[in-house]
């Protein structure tokens, strides 16, 4: 394989991996919530959101480049059917946008807290920065992300390390701290939360990793970038909830569980971890953002331009405002009805491949 080639499938497999980070990774509350509440189990409920996560990011790529997909609207009539599209069509449009809001809302906190900058200017440079990328149009969008995901991705597998390799009698002794604490868990069962992990990030994702495709030079390096997405995603969840694990006596009541994994290792990491933190929030806010302005037309046209500049300044008015309630009330729902979502996506592949040995059988 030409040296491009592994180039093209990092970079997306980067945007893949860079979209899924958000705020509540950066923060280690997801890994937290999902996967170490769970103790030891947690390892499994890892392999089961990997397993999921690689399928998803495989197929999704595959079907974009075969399908080309023009609308969300497309895609949810493809895989759920004519009565289903338009609710899910509804839904993760808003969706979006709230989760665009909240991330403006966290980066204006995330300077505010670490660097002194008024909450309202810090959300007005995330707000002008995410703008001008989405501006630029999807390939460019591909070429910035794709290279913050594996720096990210590298920076968390040193901070779970680290954590592991200062506290290793720590994991060892998981169990007996965790029938001491009461960690707040996503649901009751560890296979589900696995399932329901992957489940929440399918429904914003899909359009997402559908449209992602199409910056593929062929199906064959779109598949790859799927998969090479999903496993060190998921890799990176693994490392972080091992170091989580190993310290969950002193993280499990943070707000920001994994800055004081990166203040154990030395307090200069704690500024860096503040970077990385804003990182994360801009390479998931800018597709997001992307997402919603596409459904007005091409890029690069007035329209588009229009409700990109509309679309931010709504998300800076509702940022400042107690908007966090209401996403926080949908928000749980996400995965379930994400779960749904990929069992229909699941069907569809399977009625296919059905359709087409049916087809080949009449040939023969």
């Amino acid at each position: 394989m030409k040296e491009k080639s592994i180039l093209d499938i990092m970079k997306l497999g980067g945007a893949y991996i860079a979209f899924c980070i958000g705020s509540g990774y950066a923060t280690g509350q997801e890994i937290m919530q999902f996967f170490s509440a769970f103790g030891w189990k947690s390892i499994g409920a890892v392999i089961i959101s990997m397993v999921l996560f690689v399928w998803l990011g495989a197929t999704m790529m595959r079907d974009g480049r075969k399908l080309c997909f023009k609308t969300d609207t497309e895609v949810w009539r493809y895989y759920c059917g004519n009565v289903c599209c338009h609710v899910l069509n509804v839904f993760v449009t808003f969706f979006l946008f709230g989760c665009f809001s909240i991330m403006i809302g966290g980066a204006g906190a995330s300077l505010n807290q670490y660097f002194g900058i008024p909450n309202v200017i810090g959300r007005i440079l995330m707000a002008v920065l995410c703008l001008g990328t989405v501006m630029l149009g999807l390939n460019k969008l591909v070429d910035i992300i794709g290279l913050i995901g594996p720096v990210i991705i590298v920076f968390s597998i040193v901070i779970g390390l680290g954590a592991i390799f200062l506290n290793a009698d720590g994991l060892m002794q998981v169990n007996e701290v965790l029938q001491g604490i009461e960690v707040s868990a996503s649901c009751s069962n560890w296979a589900f939360s696995g399932a329901l992990y992957t489940g929440y990030m399918a429904i914003l994702v899909i359009p997402f990793l559908l449209q992602l495709s199409q910056s593929a030079k062929n199906t064959k390096t779109a598949v790859s970038g799927g998969v090479f997405g999903g496993f060190f995603l998921v890799l990176a969840i693994l490392v972080m909830n091992l170091g989580l694990l190993s310290n969950i006596g002193a993280v499990y009541d943070q707000e920001i569980p994994t800055l004081i994994l990166a203040e154990q290792l030395h307090p200069v990491l704690a500024g860096i971890f503040a970077i990385i933190v804003l990182m994360r929030i801009f390479s998931t806010a800018v597709p997001m953002l992307w997402m919603v302005c596409r459904k007005a037309g091409e890029e690069r046209t007035k329209k588009y331009n229009l409700t990109c500049v509309v679309t931010v300044i709504a998300a800076l008015i509702l940022s400042m405002l107690p908007f966090t309630t209401l996403v926080g009330t949908i928000y749980p729902y996400t995965g379930y009805i994400g779960v749904i979502l990929m069992i229909c996506v699941f069907v569809k592949q399977v009625l296919t491949k059905k359709e087409k040995r049916s087809l080949s059988g009449k040939i023969d």
